[in-house]
């Protein structure tokens, strides 16, 4: 599993001038088509110079990771912060699969400058191969990143004189969304992975799956509950935690009752009839109590609210 160790090792390959580097910029595009995203990946021959500034941005990503000493943690759905650097299972991602295959079996598709293309750009991949061994690096992209030949609102200058572009530029930033090593994929920016790579829709088949699960406990407010969330993504996301970590069904009316007393939460309770009344504003609170986002200090006594329940490791 992932530890700082991996990039200490991967540093050293990247950065030792003794060990072989080939080095591809990929473009994917991303289209929807009978509820279900298509992914199509295409490349081009990509020069030694562009080759060594993409290695470089690779080098200075990690280093960073590095020299921040950034904590490692397995990937959770319902934990967005970007504090620390998140892990995930390549054979965990469903859509992975469908991006990757081209990239490593070096059966991408040929680039060229066409308006479906550019319509549907959704992100960008840089495969560098050393030692038998392949990293990639993902960057979410847009199509407003793409100076078209002729665009009008930009102009070239060169020797003296400006002059309309008469080549697409396609802008290459220094930043990394998530990298592929080992099986892993290494999170930096939560928010951008789940972009790139469909992740969530995973999520949002838990809803369903969740309302579902909830019809055991009569204390619910169902109908409520379906009403507040299906349009809510954070509220789905959260869901799917719940869903994920099964202590929801540890929690019977009573439990929920008095974790609402205890925290105060000012969610109304009608112990006659045992039910839990869910209005707008109580949905979140609601769904953080069956996630156990509800603890206590051993020590201080004092009462929190957190989402980071498990260890982190270096």
């Amino acid at each position: 599993m992932a530890a700082i160790t991996d990039i200490n090792t991967l540093l050293g390959l990247l950065k030792d001038p003794a060990i072989d580097k080939t080095t591809n910029l990929y473009m994917i595009t991303r289209k929807k088509e009978n509820e279900a995203f298509i992914y199509k990946v295409f490349t081009a021959e990509t020069h030694n110079e562009i080759a060594e500034q993409l290695n470089d941005i690779a080098i200075s990503h990690l280093t960073k990771i590095q020299n921040q000493e950034k904590e490692f943690r397995e990937y959770e759905i319902d934990d967005s912060s970007n504090e620390y650097v998140q892990f995930i299972a390549v054979n965990n991602v469903s859509a992975a699969s469908n991006i990757l295959d081209p990239i490593f079996s070096n059966n991408a598709d040929e680039f060229t400058s066409d308006s479906e293309t550019f319509i549907n750009l959704w992100a960008y991949a840089v495969k560098i191969e050393m030692n038998d061994k392949k990293l990639v690096l993902f960057r979410k992209y847009s199509k407003g990143k793409v100076l078209k030949k002729g665009f009008r609102d930009a102009v070239l200058f060169k020797d003296g004189k400006f002059s309309k572009i008469e080549h697409d530029v396609f802008q290459i930033d220094e930043n990394v969304d998530c990298f592929i090593w080992n099986e892993e994929i290494f999170i930096s920016q939560h928010h951008y992975f789940e972009k790139i790579f469909s992740y969530e829709d995973q999520y949002e088949a838990k809803f369903g799956e969740a309302l579902e699960a909830f019809k055991q406990f009569t204390y619910i407010d169902h109908e409520s509950l379906e009403q507040y969330v299906q349009t809510d993504s954070a509220q789905k996301r959260k869901l799917a935690a719940i869903m994920k970590n099964g202590i929801y069904e540890k929690y019977g009316f009573s439990e929920v009752a008095s974790t609402i007393e205890k925290y105060e939460l000012g969610i109304e309770v009608n112990q006659q009839e045992q039910k839990v009344n869910i209005a707008p504003k109580d949905s979140r609170k609601f769904l953080k109590i069956l996630n156990d986002d509800y603890l206590r200090s051993e020590v201080s006594k004092v009462r929190y609210e957190s989402i980071a329940k498990r260890k982190g490791r270096r």
